[in-house]
């Protein structure tokens, strides 16, 4: 064994030392419940800390639609080696995880899409690693919901989403990024928007945008048509987690042809769908 002339290890605590210095975290934990269980529950948040508690303890919570879909590990469906340029790493509540940013950029790297399709924009995040990761001159296209027009919506959003949706700016993550010029910020409602400037020109779809089945569904269906002829791919966030995602997939993997090959990535909440040639014409 190597040593190094000179130095010594710390010395251990003592047990009295190692008692007072857990009962800082002690009593902000005991603090943290006394909030969480009194009046904090009533928060989103901080009832999927609840949850999460429950995790530790054993508790394995589902959502009341029961996920189903065919579930492969990411590396069968990409290679595990690629060279990989992930913007923005620490999440926020309402982005996707840092495994689940890491296994989209993953895709992206893998297939190259010169032309890329976004539902939900939030603060940008996944955006600007759609940007870093797809080929130079490519161009991502990023559809928001402007906090003025929550009350507007073609179809009422959940209302846990309308926190997401009234910021003061979207995309405040790429803004002033060396790569915002390589994405297209849109404003409107994904139920009414006009999309046939894009129509059959999108390589890649990512969907991350109102949770409620109505509108996950209008997602669905608009980003199949959004994609070449040639086809593409589309990426679902949430599935498993929100019911309105879970449901909606199920449906149209029962109901539509073009959607009967959507499988979730292991480890994740995302699912993903490789379109063939040919699918996203039929829909047109």
């Amino acid at each position: 064994m190597l040593t190094l002339n000179g130095a010594e290890p710390p010395p251990k605590p003592s047990a009295p030392a190692r008692a007072v210095s857990f009962l800082k975290p002690y009593l902000l934990g005991v603090a943290g419940s006394i909030y969480l269980f009194s009046i904090g529950w009533t928060r989103w948040k901080n009832r999927a800390a609840i949850v999460e508690l429950g995790h530790h303890f054993g508790y394995r919570h589902e959502s009341r639609v029961t996920p189903t879909l065919p579930v492969v590990a990411a590396s069968a469906l990409v290679p595990d080696n690629s060279t990989l340029d992930i913007r923005a790493i620490d999440a926020v509540d309402g982005n996707v995880s840092e495994r689940e940013l890491v296994t989209i950029c993953r895709l992206v790297r893998q297939q190259q899409p010169m032309k890329l399709f976004e539902f939900g924009t939030f603060d940008g995040r996944t955006t600007l690693n759609l940007a870093a990761n797809s080929p130079s001159g490519a161009r991502v296209f990023t559809l928001d919901l402007p906090g003025t027009a929550v009350s507007t919506s073609v179809s009422p959003i959940h209302r846990h989403e309308i926190q997401y949706a009234d910021k003061p700016a979207s995309g405040a993550r790429y803004r002033g990024t060396d790569l915002e010029s390589r994405i297209v910020s849109l404003e409107g409602d994904s139920g009414s928007f006009d999309y046939s400037p894009y129509l059959g020109q999108i390589d890649f779809v990512f969907i991350d945008a109102s949770h409620t089945f109505e509108y996950v569904v209008n997602d669905s269906l608009v980003a199949l048509r959004l994609l070449r002829s040639e086809g593409g791919t589309i990426v679902w966030h949430d599935y498993g987690r929100w019911d309105g995602v879970t449901a909606a997939l199920h449906e149209l993997k029962a109901r539509h042809d073009s959607f009967r090959d959507i499988v979730q990535i292991a480890g994740t909440t995302l699912a993903v769908l490789r379109v063939h040639a040919g699918a996203s014409a039929q829909a047109l």
